[in-house]
């Protein structure tokens, strides 16, 4: 039986490190993330850094993100006052945290860079001739309209996808 229970814990972690990977393109989330949904228990990160042996500021972060997907929960456990966490088992929900949050962080990506655009632009109205000029304006206009496209395109997740 204990070959038995290796071989199937080994195949399930690779699985859901390739999941993982596929999610975020991070291995040690995918590692966290196996070792709590293949825990018949709550874990600590003390508890997950020494088994998986990484380092305690790795598992932080990871574990973070994996909060932020929705993919791990933090757990209270009577009689200790570390930060425990099990795994999200419902993966609707793990799918559609995931997707949403690789949505928002592409549109804040593209959003920042709008912003960026419009600063060097703002920054370079001394130096410009008669046609420099209009064109600065327009695309300057542009960019106002794709910031109201992003902030649309942001009411709309929110109201669909709340929290």
């Amino acid at each position: 039986m204990p070959f038995l229970h290796a071989f199937a814990t080994a195949r399930s972690s690779g699985i859901l490190i390739v999941f993982c990977n596929n999610l975020n393109g991070s291995r040690v989330i995918g590692q966290l993330y196996a070792l709590l949904f293949l825990s018949d228990k709550p874990l600590s990160l003390d508890d997950m850094v020494k088994r998986l042996k990484i380092s305690k500021g790795g598992a932080s972060l990871n574990i973070r993100e994996l909060e932020k997907l929705g993919m791990v929960k933090k757990v209270w456990v009577r009689g200790d006052r570390k930060d425990f966490y099990e795994a999200e088992l419902d993966f609707d929900k793990i799918m559609k945290g995931a997707l949403i949050e690789a949505v928002k962080s592409r549109m804040k990506i593209a959003y920042d860079t709008i912003v960026e655009t419009e600063n060097l632009l703002e920054d370079t109205h001394s130096n410009l001739n008669g046609k420099e000029k209009k064109t600065r304006e327009f695309y300057l206009k542009r960019l106002k309209s794709a910031k109201e496209i992003y902030k649309f395109a942001e009411k709309i997740l929110d109201s669909i996808f709340p929290g």
